[in-house]
């Protein structure tokens, strides 16, 4: 049997050339022989994740968004100011709204009363929309996050509306590529081309950088982290997300004492509201 094999392996070899032995399709007829061990591709499986999204709210009437510095849980200092840079990428990819990055926040006080006691300051949330001029206010804490060898991060993400005093849409999830579905589904994400250049062309060719990016997708960090936000963006806008650009209802009119709304002036301070809290969780309102 072994003899047989190595003169069939011979044949190909003289069949196609030694020089190209690294070819791809040299390399699928070696697999394709009987009793030749076969490469499993694991299956493309779902992320697993938790999300939420607010009924009979539309994305259409969002047209500037705040993304707040998130918290960070981990032990990795830098992991929320790199996911937060990785977030606002992201959302700004969609082409959907203007995206506003506050700035960096060491103790991320508003993504910490948000995500640690599940509530959040109606009066502040009127105060920062007022003075961004934004729509929703987008809050992340990063509960889990190891970058090596096997990148896993978990995520918690908030998009509050000011006007509503309610979360309008959430994420919840935790991103594990030791999970062969999940390493594949990274892969997926930056794979430039069906197959890579044999080595005769590759040698002799300048390539863009891009080509490499699914063989470093689950070594750097800076990819993996952009691919959970790329999720977590398109997870947010559910449906709309594959809509393209919707056309842009008005925005509702801002909240005043009593629970009335007013269209007078849409550039004065919001009326003075008594200080409450409301729980994000649906619910429990």
């Amino acid at each position: 049997m072994r003899r047989r094999t190595v003169l069939v392996l011979g044949g190909l070899m003289v069949t196609t050339g030694c020089h190209s032995l690294g070819d791809s399709r040299l390399a699928q007829r070696i697999a394709a022989l009987p009793g030749w061990p076969k490469n499993q591709v694991p299956p493309l499986a779902p992320t697993t994740y938790s999300q939420y999204h607010h009924d009979g709210w539309q994305w259409g009437s969002v047209s500037r968004v705040l993304v707040l510095p998130p918290l960070n849980e981990s032990p990795y200092t830098r992991a929320n100011t790199e996911f937060h840079a990785a977030l606002t990428s992201e959302l700004q990819r969609l082409g959907r709204f203007e995206v506003v990055a506050a700035p960096p926040d060491d103790c991320a006080r508003l993504a910490a009363t948000v995500h640690r006691d599940g509530s959040f300051d109606e009066a502040t949330m009127l105060e920062l929309a007022r003075i961004t001029r934004a729509d929703v206010v987008v809050h992340a804490a990063i509960t889990q996050y190891s970058p090596y060898p096997r990148p896993r991060m978990g995520v918690v993400v908030q998009v509050v509306h000011p006007g509503l005093a309610k979360v309008v849409a959430s994420v919840d999830g935790l991103w594990d590529t030791t999970d062969a579905g999940i390493a594949e589904q990274v892969r997926t994400f930056y794979r430039q081309r069906p197959k890579p250049l044999p080595p005769r062309v590759r040698n002799y060719q300048i390539a863009n950088d891009d080509v490499f990016a699914e063989e470093l997708a689950l070594d750097s960090p800076a990819l993996f982290q952009r691919w959970v936000a790329h999720v977590i963006s398109e997870t947010l806008l559910g449906e709309e997300a594959a809509s393209g650009v919707a056309n842009r209802q008005a925005p509702a009119p801002a909240p005043v004492a009593g629970g009335s709304t007013s269209s007078a002036c849409s550039t004065c301070p919001p009326a003075p509201v008594a200080p409450r809290r409301t729980s994000i969780f649906p619910l429990k309102q």
